[in-house]
């Protein structure tokens, strides 16, 4: 048990020493690690738009849906609720897929100006979705209370 700790410890004190090249190295070749981040990166963006894509796809469909049973008189227009509580949710998991790609962005790119950038975009970001998941709180509270005590 004692080697596979000396191991460890050995691996995460000289593996990094691989990933990092010296500075003079680094403005001629990105690193691994660069690399690594760049491609986190790029995966966090592209999740992140899928979801947003599925989200907007699942929501149009479900508005479809439900105009077409409203039309027939077979729902009512509160019924639209259900879809912003659907859109909302892929929304706020697609924010912070985005936020995580940001995040990783500073990290690749810790240049001044791009930090600032950067900063404003996540805080933005944030607050969407802070203020989206407190409106889709209280309207799955709504919806609750609807269906326990309908009118």
């Amino acid at each position: 048990m004692k080697n596979k700790s000396f191991w460890g410890l050995l691996l995460l004190l000289v593996f990094p020493a691989f990933l990092w090249a010296s500075p003079e190295a680094e403005s001629h070749h990105p690193t691994l690690m660069l690399t690594v981040f760049e491609w986190l990166e790029r995966i966090a963006d592209i999740v992140g738009i899928a979801i947003l894509a599925i989200g907007f796809l699942r929501g149009f469909l479900l508005f479809l849906q439900l105009e077409w049973d409203r039309l027939r008189g077979q729902k009512e227009a509160s019924e639209i609720f259900a879809l912003r509580n659907v859109l909302g949710s892929y929304i706020i998991i697609a924010l912070d897929f985005l936020i995580v790609s940001d995040i990783v962005h500073s990290v690749v790119s810790p240049e001044l100006d791009e930090l600032f950038n950067l900063g404003i975009i996540v805080v933005l970001r944030t607050a969407i979705g802070h203020f989206l998941g407190k409106e889709l709180q209280e309207l799955r509270h709504e919806l609750k209370e609807e269906e326990e005590h309908p009118v």
